[in-house]
């Protein structure tokens, strides 16, 4: 993608992140909410604490895209600290809550990152490895995640 016109690559990144999305909702769209809640399906976390963590982190990619493009790095936070402090605000709520939170979260990312400068996109920018890192490789990350945890629930 070095040589691409910049539209080109924005296009195909975003083309990416539409590809794995579509995959990580397939690894849970059937579930029940029984099983969605049954923690295993990465360490301790259920499918839902997941689907919770997705969606802070996307929460934190649109923060980051707005942040002024001054070359510099977006302050990331303490992974375990963060994914601690995000699992736990989403005690008492429902799948269904979880599951309207993720896709309403995905939507304004989507548009966030449809509207975010073209050079966000380029491989040199700072911006860009968070938008790789914290949607299509975490989507498939927790897809893959997800598919073997039914697995073996199925066996």
């Amino acid at each position: 993608m070095h040589n691409q016109n910049p539209d080109t690559t924005k296009r195909l990144i975003i083309l990416a992140i539409d590809d794995a999305w579509r995959r990580l909702r397939s690894s849970f769209n059937e579930l029940r909410s029984e099983d969605a809640s049954t923690p295993g399906a990465c360490g301790d976390w259920s499918v839902n604490e997941i689907l919770w963590h997705i969606s802070a982190w996307e929460r934190l990619l649109m923060t980051a895209l707005k942040t002024p493009d001054d070359g510099y790095d977006y302050p990331e936070p303490d992974v375990d600290e963060f994914n601690a402090k995000v699992v736990s605000e989403m005690l008492g709520r429902s799948p269904r809550q979880i599951i309207e939170r993720l896709e309403s979260t995905h939507r304004r990312l989507r548009d966030a990152l449809a509207n975010a400068p073209t050079s966000h996109f380029r491989q040199d920018h700072p911006r860009r490895r968070l938008i790789d890192e914290w949607t299509f490789l975490h989507y498939e990350e927790h897809a893959a995640q997800i598919a073997e945890w039914r697995e073996d629930l199925r066996s």
